[in-house]
């Protein structure tokens, strides 16, 4: 029983249920409660999951944010968020002093209001000043506008740096870092703070900045888009210097963006907290202090956009829908094929045929329809540029929740979809990827060899007859002997995989992390196994697919909202459950419980037409690169199953 907030319960209700005093003007608190009186859950699952989630997720910040000394009321510093930016300093004091910001900023006499807290123990000093700002359009005195702006400074004894954050993201502010760290202070600038980009995989740059010495003149050139390889080469020919280098990548399994100004500033494209900022500075510190970085070295496995006209003489493995549709959860896209709406769970994307040369088709499928469409690389007088057209099937189109329904062809025009190859390159639109680095082959020892007997290798499917000579009915049967907490049959058009698995590390009630699993099952070309290279390009682009649920955390936990409409989508047509071990009502709460616990997913290929005795050195560069790219986006760790 749940009583509504501001109801007055019974005696009795007070003795036997738990009552809840709430600020629903509090986001945070709505988002805790919906999460209570969405449904009726376990209360003895959610409850300690909650409590200690939220402990543990806001204990450091707490810590972090209590240390502070008194500061306005008007301006809550949980509700801060800096620009994650800096300018940093090499500093010599024993012991900073930030009482004294006020000798570093310019005209403070002019602020009409000037607010300052520090936090002692964590070395960090925020202040916030208010100037009264004449407006443009008038000269009475009494009207005027306010100019708000935030200072944050970080200082590091263990690495003797210090940190400046402006919301102004403009200047060095080396007066103010002489105010509170001394006269000798040393700004961090030139090539060294190109450091920054270390570590950083798979990076994409997106803006370069130039300067070249044409004698006593400098030049600088500035490149943006796909138009920077050309200055980048002419870096690695030795031709120019950098002077801003900006673009996104992969760092510690997240998605990053970066950048960084030989003039000293260093930026990443993003807010967060202070204590985010606080973090984020000090690991930008160490990378600038490692000695054993070259900052010439950092861009020489740099990805780079190259327009083209032809398409490239490489084998397709997959295709993917483009990023845009995966900012927002799964449920607020809706494909139409003839006259017919589906949800985007219900629709297949892939490459219809996998050829070295000929056009670039894509396949759009759900279980009853299905199209085709033609990726068109031309020229446009001096132009180049593509097109989609419909070749086979039935009209296409997509619409977007609350919006209006957008052709697919208009809509991939201006949202490519992704293309893979099989040596690691990558297609959207007319932008074509090849990787700077030859990737390793994929470990032969690391292959699990499965006893496959009595099994139909060309047949992949259990179907919702569960039938047992199939690929995927043995895979489960091999599953059920582990302690997973959910195992789900998501075969079919829109799957995530073919099975799905789900075990609660740690406490049950309490777990650490959840660790989900996914397996692609794919049928073996002949009947028994071999040294076919045709039996891995669909399911190891299948694999790469896979990392578009790390892409954010509400993506992580669309994972299992992805589940849960696959299961209802199934009972509605009058067929048997997609659970194996578990149900929906645990599958919830585990949802419930992936908002507040770290989600791990895992990608396993199936394919017994592969011999782990007699796999071929093709065989494993192709599971090479499946399995460098998994990992050097948002490691994730992979594994192949195959025959003896």
């Amino acid at each position: 029983r749940r009583h509504r907030i501001g109801a007055t319960p019974t005696h009795t209700c007070l003795r036997r249920f738990p009552f809840f005093v709430a600020n629903t003007a509090d986001v945070d608190v709505q988002e805790e409660l919906r999460k209570l009186y969405a449904r009726d859950p376990d209360w003895n699952i959610l409850l300690p999951e909650l409590s200690d989630g939220l402990i543990g997720d806001q204990m450091s910040l707490q810590d972090f944010l209590g240390g502070f000394t008194d500061f306005t009321r008007e301006i809550p510093l949980k509700a801060v968020r800096p620009a994650i930016s800096t300018v940093v300093y090499r500093t010599k004091c024993e012991q900073w002093t930030p009482e004294n910001f006020r000798a570093g900023l310019p005209a403070i006499e002019h602020c009409a209001q000037v607010h300052d807290t520090i936090n002692h123990e964590k070395h960090t000093l925020v202040v916030v000043t208010a100037r009264r700002v004449p407006l443009d359009w008038t000269d009475v005195e009494t009207l005027f506008s306010w100019q708000w702006e935030l200072y944050v400074v970080v200082w590091s004894p263990k690495q003797r740096l210090l940190y400046i954050n402006s919301s102004m993201n403009a200047g060095e502010y080396k007066a103010l870092a002489q105010a509170i760290a001394g006269k000798d202070v040393d700004l961090v600038r030139g090539q060294q703070v190109f450091r920054t980009f270390s570590e950083v995989g798979r990076l994409h740059l997106q803006n370069v900045g130039l300067t070249e010495q044409l004698g006593r003149n400098v030049r600088y050139t500035g490149r943006m888009g796909s138009d920077v390889e050309p200055a980048v080469s002419d870096l690695q020919r030795g031709r120019a210097r950098k002077s801003v280098l900006s673009g996104t990548g992969y760092e510690c399994g997240q998605r990053v963006a970066v950048g960084a100004s030989q003039k000293g500033r260093i930026w990443s494209h993003r807010r967060g907290r202070v204590d985010e900022l606080a973090a984020w500075c000090k690991r930008v510190g160490k990378k600038l202090l490692d000695e054993d970085v070259d900052p010439d070295e950092v861009l020489s496995g740099t990805l780079h956009a190259r327009t083209i006209t032809e398409r490239p003489a490489r084998m397709p493995i997959g295709a993917d829908w483009p990023e845009e549709m995966y900012r927002a959860p799964e449920s607020m896209w809706t494909i139409t094929i003839g006259e017919r709406e589906y949800q985007l769970c219900e629709v297949d994307i892939n490459t219809a045929a996998a050829f070295l040369d000929g056009p670039l088709r894509l396949g759009l499928t759900s279980d009853d329809a299905s199209a085709e469409l033609e990726l068109g690389l031309h020229q446009e007088g001096e132009t180049p540029n593509y097109r989609f057209v419909v070749r086979d099937g039935a009209p296409v189109g997509l619409t977007r929740r609350g919006g209006r329904k957008t052709p697919i062809e208009g809509f991939f025009y201006e949202n490519p979809p992704v293309i893979w190859f099989a040596d690691g390159s990558a297609l959207e639109g007319n932008q074509y990827v090849e990787l700077r680095t030859k990737q390793p082959p994929y470990d032969a020892s690391k292959i699990r060899a499965l006893d496959w007997s009595g099994v139909n290798l060309r047949k992949e499917s259990q179907g919702a007859d569960r039938e047992a000579d199939s690929i995927q009915a043995h895979m489960i049967r091999h599953l059920r002997k582990r302690p997973y907490t959910v195992i789900f049959d998501d075969d079919g058009k829109g799957e995530a995989a073919d099975i799905v698995t789900i075990r609660l590390v740690g406490s049950q009630t309490a777990p650490e992390s959840i660790e989900v699993e996914f397996f692609h099952c794919k049928y073996s070309q002949k009947s028994t196994a071999g040294r076919r290279i045709k039996d891995l390009y669909e399911v190891c682009g299948q694999a790469q697919k896979c990392v578009s649920w790390m892409s954010s955390p509400e993506k992580r936990v669309d994972i299992f909202t992805h589940l849960m409409r696959r299961e209802s989508l199934r009972k509605s047509r009058g067929l048997s459950t997609r659970f194996e071990t578990g149900d929906g009502e645990l599958l919830r709460t585990i949802r419930e419980m992936s908002r507040l616990c770290r989600v791990d997913l895992s990608i396993f290929v199936v394919q017994p037409g592969i011999s782990k005795s007699a796999v071929t050195e093709e065989q494993l560069r192709l599971l090479g690169v499946t399995e460098n790219y998994l990992y050097e986006t948002y490691q994730l760790s992979f594994g192949v199953l195959a025959s003896l």
